[in-house]
């Protein structure tokens, strides 16, 4: 069983994660706004990349 303290601290991080997420959401938009949105197959490879699930490039895949 989980004290109100743990699930008090519990409730503390997931609000803010969403506060986080919610302001990531905001620069997403301010960006798409004066930019246009981003093209969906440069943000595959971005996501790629910040996630280490980077996909083989012919010269990796040959070794």
């Amino acid at each position: 069983m989980v004290g109100k303290r743990g699930v008090s601290a519990y409730l503390e991080r997931a609000a803010q994660r969403q506060i986080e997420r919610d302001s990531l959401n905001d620069l997403i938009a301010e960006f798409d706004q004066a930019n246009g949105p981003a093209e969906p197959e440069v943000v595959a490879v971005k996501r790629a990349k910040l996630t280490g699930n980077a996909p083989l490039t012919e010269t990796r895949a040959a070794t």
